[in-house]
């Protein structure tokens, strides 16, 4: 089974996502791309960890081996989901959210913390185009989490080095202490808009072998 994971406060209906599903799609794969804040409020009350639990869901009973593709904060959990479910066989990442708890605190003041904790935290919504506000809950789980999940699959990382949302310094990191990574590094920024193409291209090439095509 291949399962897209989007990014925060995205959905499935994500340029990405729709670019890699009908790719596979159309050379007759199915890639399943669930919602990970499924309902009017899931995005309110979700966390890292209910997300994953979506994921999981997804994945089911099935043997495996599967083939997991994330965008960004799913990125971050495709690869967090890989180090605890052997059935995970390759990992697709774009734009992995690595160091996810350091970031949101670095970010953040004091302050703004405590308005956190205090009434949520106001994000823009992609997928939903609004605002909505995110529970505290979110960051408490972020923090339970280690910043470099432990991955001993192959793994494909493609990254922009003109991202200022997730330093290439994190992927960097990631990449170098996982000897079955492969980092690809192109001109673009965090949402990867110009290289859905080559995204598309690599990442049939690279998850190929867990097709049967």
């Amino acid at each position: 089974m291949l399962v897209y994971l989007h990014g925060f406060a995205s959905g499935p209906s994500s340029r990405k996502a729709s670019a890699i599903h009908d790719h596979f799609a159309g050379r007759g794969v199915a890639v399943e791309v669930p919602d990970l804040t499924p309902g009017e409020r899931g995005f309110e009350g979700s966390s890292p960890r209910s997300m994953l639990a979506v994921a999981q869901a997804c994945l089911g009973a099935a043997p495996g081996p599967h083939g997991l593709i994330g965008s960004s904060l799913g990125g971050y959990l495709a690869a967090l989901q890989a180090s605890q479910d052997p059935r995970v066989a390759r990992l697709v990442l774009l734009a992995p959210a690595f160091r996810l708890f350091e970031r949101w605190d670095a970010r953040l003041s004091e302050a703004e913390l405590a308005d956190w904790r205090e009434r949520g935290l106001e994000v823009d919504h992609y997928a939903s185009n609004d605002r909505r506000r995110l529970g505290w809950q979110f960051r408490e789980g972020a923090a339970a989490l280690p910043p470099f999940p432990a991955v001993t699959v192959p793994s494909l990382v493609i990254a922009g080095r003109r991202d200022e949302s997730i330093p290439l310094e994190d992927i960097e990191a990631w990449v170098t202490r996982t000897p079955t990574a492969r980092l690809l590094v192109v001109d673009d920024g965090h949402e990867l808009g110009g290289s859905l193409e080559l995204i598309q291209r690599e990442a049939w090439e690279f998850l190929r072998p867990l097709t049967g095509r």
